[in-house]
């Protein structure tokens, strides 16, 4: 009994793997690349990065959180710091100034700390929609993005998405 559906070799295949591959760069070659965002579109996201840290570093000092939501809340703070130095890094490289030798701190230093007391630390559910505003921001510029930019911005977002989705739930995360 013969098979209606004709055989096919090897070789048609990667015949077939190779035209459409040659199509693909055809047809991305005629349209538009995505723009490089202006350095001023950066700026909202290391200010985002810098104020995630931030909360993040409030939130781990909180009594009462589960020692690896603490960890967790440490390690994001870590994270976004770093954030925020490669976004000051790429702003400076972007905008053709030649980077200082000093080096911005992302907590500011405490002004006289016995007029008032230290403000309450922020709820882990703060950190959780600060992450997600900054994981839809970085996405949303991602997608007018190119080059180095775009993998930062991509990386970025992957970091805070992580963070909010798995690393902080505190029962872990749910399948």
């Amino acid at each position: 009994m013969l098979s209606a559906v004709p055989a096919t070799s090897r070789r048609g295949v990667l015949a077939g793997g190779a035209a459409l591959a040659a199509l693909g760069v055809v047809v991305s070659a005629c349209g538009e690349s995505p723009k490089t965002p202006a350095v001023e579109d950066l700026l909202e996201p290391l200010e985002q990065a810098k104020r995630d840290s931030a909360l993040a570093s409030a939130a781990a000092a909180a009594a009462g959180n589960p020692p690896q939501i603490g960890a967790a809340l440490t390690m994001v703070a870590t994270q976004r710091a770093a954030h925020a130095r490669a976004l000051a890094t790429e702003i400076t490289r972007a905008a053709g100034k030649v980077e200082s030798s000093s080096n911005e701190t992302t907590n500011p230093s405490p002004t006289d700390a016995g007029a008032q007391p230290p403000p309450q630390p922020p709820p882990l559910s703060d950190v959780v929609n600060a992450l997600r505003t900054s994981a839809e921001s970085a996405s949303r510029l991602l997608a007018t993005s190119s080059g180095y930019q775009a993998g930062l911005l991509g990386s970025i977002a992957a970091s805070c998405t992580v963070s909010y989705s798995i690393a902080l739930v505190p029962a872990g995360p749910t399948p």
